[in-house]
């Protein structure tokens, strides 16, 4: 089975990480994550991430290149997610798609209740 592909956005403000938390009711409902989607056909990586944070944040972003590569199995299926370093280009969020966001610091990132597919993406950057 080929894994659904889904990018990532690491976004970084004044010393601290951008999660999202998804809405009850969704898959992993509940659960924190770092803002992304899946990859649709014809796009690239950085243009779904690009799509995505618009949908769900109404935000712009910078996209700085690829921050870690990390593949989980889900009981449902493999998931390749594909975590980009990015900055915001504005400050005004607006949860469209995601229950609630957080500017977290590093060191309260671990006690967030993560999707296990992001718990290496977390590792990387608190190690």
């Amino acid at each position: 089975m080929q894994p659904l592909i889904v990018t990532a956005a690491i976004l970084r403000k004044d010393g601290r990480i951008l999660i999202t938390r998804r809405p009850e009711g969704k898959p992993h409902g509940g659960f924190w994550e770092f803002p992304g989607g899946k990859l649709e056909e014809h796009e690239s990586p950085e243009e779904c991430l690009q799509r995505e944070i618009v949908e769900e944040l109404s935000l712009e972003i910078d996209i700085r290149g690829i921050f870690e590569v990390v593949h989980h199995r889900y009981d449902w299926g493999p998931v390749l997610i594909l975590a980009y370093d990015c900055l915001p280009r504005g400050t005004a969020i607006r949860n469209l798609g995601v229950a609630e966001h957080r500017w977290v610091s590093l060191e309260e990132l671990p006690g967030y209740p993560l999707l296990p597919a992001d718990v290496p993406i977390v590792n990387k950057l608190t190690g």
